[in-house]
């Protein structure tokens, strides 16, 4: 036995010098691993929330998107049927169309008005703060709060009528009723734009403007050739939310139309098909082509701003 721990001494001895750091590396490891295991412990509720209320509906989505399903009997496989209907089916053809003339005619102007009103408001005024926030209320009001207010405005004998001293029926008129939605919108979305352009402005350092004022640029030059181009990932960001956010809309076309009016969006012809025509199947066929859609339509887009910045 004394020999053995004679052995085990020896041994010791001999590896003592390298110890310290050894003994250091394995705690610090250990310390390590023990943390990823509690942070994917403490992880695990927020994915099988995750799982439950958004991977569960979305896959649920795709596979009603072949069925033939009214909420009070049991789905019947029917393939790529709805698709087919879809694609000859003028009412969502006719949605399709005003979601595209919704989108571009909101988010276009709204995109291009805070560029312009974040340029404005690019300044170390006094006051400036409570003049963005003022912009940013709209923003932080429901939809359908907004959408009420601008039903007043846009009554025949409302605001607007009266600002312009015109008499146009803004809400009950084919011609005017998707105008009217693009007029509120524009009010209620620009806020949120004009924030992100801002945050991007700030990042944007002076000395640039500077050495470009110094080398003899003009206003226009030093916008058009520095500040857009610096802009372009919040420009991308911008561009990527607003068409997201624009076939999102819904709440406003319930509630100032009810989608009368030439006004029925994609996502007011989902509700529609599923739930006053309880044909769950067709509408998650829409669901499904909208997901697609949307999802192209960012790769395009941020495909665009890549190349760029090359």
């Amino acid at each position: 036995m004394a020999i053995l721990s004679n052995r085990t001494s020896e041994r010791s001895a001999e590896v003592d010098p390298a110890d310290p750091g050894r003994r250091g590396r394995r705690r610090r490891r250990g310390i390590g691993l023990s943390r990823d295991v509690i942070g994917a412990l403490l992880a695990v509720p927020a994915v099988v929330l995750f799982a439950a209320f958004a991977v569960y509906p979305m896959l649920r989505v795709f596979y009603l998107s072949v069925f033939d399903y009214n909420l009070t009997s049991d789905p019947e496989f029917v393939g790529l049927a709805n698709f087919a209907f879809l694609a000859t089916d003028s009412r969502f053809h006719e949605a399709l169309g005003q979601t595209g003339f919704y989108v571009l005619g909101t988010y276009g102007p709204a995109l291009i008005l805070a560029l312009v009103l974040a340029q404005a408001l690019h300044t170390k005024t006094r006051g400036m703060g409570l003049v963005r926030l003022l912009y940013f209320v709209p923003v932080a009001m429901s939809w359908v709060a907004v959408s009420v207010i601008w039903r007043v405005v846009l009554h025949p004998d409302g605001l607007l009528n009266q600002a312009l001293s015109i008499d146009v029926n803004w809400l009950t008129s084919s011609s005017t009723a998707r105008w009217g939605l693009v007029i509120m919108s524009v009010w209620k979305e620009m806020g949120f734009f004009l924030i992100l352009f801002l945050a991007g402005l700030q990042a944007i350092s002076p000395d640039l403007h500077e050495a470009a004022s110094l080398d003899g640029a003009g206003s226009f030059r030093r916008f058009w050739h520095l500040t857009l181009p610096l802009l372009r990932p919040v420009t991308a960001v911008c561009a990527v939310m607003a068409v997201i956010r624009g076939f999102q809309a819904f709440s406003p076309q319930v509630v100032l139309t009810g989608g009368s009016f030439e006004t029925e969006v994609i996502n007011l012809f989902v509700y529609k098909t599923a739930f006053e025509n309880a044909r769950m199947g067709r509408a998650s066929a829409v669901a499904v082509l909208m997901f697609g859609a949307l999802l192209l339509l960012t790769l395009i887009q941020l495909r665009a701003f890549r190349r760029r910045d090359r």
